[in-house]
């Protein structure tokens, strides 16, 4: 187990304390620390599980021992979405805590991911990971796994979009009374964050197992499927 798996174990681990301990006005420190558990672990067995079926498929049902290799990278934000609104639905299920609370929990893990994803963008960086294209611009960086070719840095762009951007433009959400209903918050996060990685995808060299498709990657059409699931929701919500 490297540095890698440390940086992106400490993330996890800073995601489950800060949904316990923020203060909250409809759950108790019991509550929180339940949903914490359900929806960290059905993120991250949903982003696992999410990479593996739709990134890498057929490696994988060769090698289905490496399933479960998470120290060695390979995760889904799509796919951890999905685990954690299960993890959360399946914890407010068992314990009763009945439709609000389910929303309101998703909601909160929204508020956590703002600071969560971003750090998450930096450990690629970091560990050079998940680079973008070639570029001329002097701000390029020459990653070791890739080539002797700058390219964008663009696990910083989706960091400051994902994180600062994101929290500036739900602040101000907030203050136009657009996030008032439960799971407002969840639907407005989804479109945005969307609407961020689909341009910064731009930037983003694609994943080297499948490529492009007609000049744009996996991820965008992802992303795409995102923003319309979001608005229809935002419709019914309102």
């Amino acid at each position: 187990m490297d540095l890698a798996s440390f940086s992106y174990g400490g993330v996890y681990l800073l995601g489950f304390i800060l949904y316990v301990i923020l203060p909250s006005d409809i759950f108790t420190f019991n509550l929180r620390f339940i949903f914490a558990l359900f929806s960290a672990n059905g993120a991250i067995i949903g982003g696992r599980l999410g990479y593996i079926f739709i990134y890498e498929p057929f490696y994988y049902l060769h090698n289905p021992m490496e399933a479960i290799e998470l120290w060695k990278g390979g995760m889904s934000f799509h796919g951890g979405i999905i685990g954690l609104v299960c993890g959360c639905f399946f914890c407010s299920y068992l314990i009763g805590a009945g439709r609000i609370s389910f929303m309101r929990a998703v909601d909160r893990a929204c508020l956590i991911a703002l600071v969560i994803i971003p750090l998450g963008r930096c450990c690629n960086f970091m560990n050079g990971e998940l680079w973008g294209r070639v570029t001329t611009m002097p701000w390029g960086v020459v990653f070791d796994g890739a080539d002797q070719n700058p390219r964008h840095p663009v696990q910083l762009y989706e960091a400051f979009f994902e994180g600062p951007v994101m929290a500036c433009f739900l602040f101000i959400l907030q203050k136009k009374s657009y996030l008032t209903r439960p799971l407002q918050l969840s639907c407005w996060y989804l479109f945005v964050y969307s609407f961020f990685r689909f341009f910064t995808e731009f930037f983003r060299e694609a994943d080297a197992m499948i490529g492009y498709f007609y000049g744009f990657t996996l991820g965008q059409f992802l992303c795409l499927v995102g923003m319309l699931i979001s608005l229809k929701c935002l419709r019914k919500i309102r």
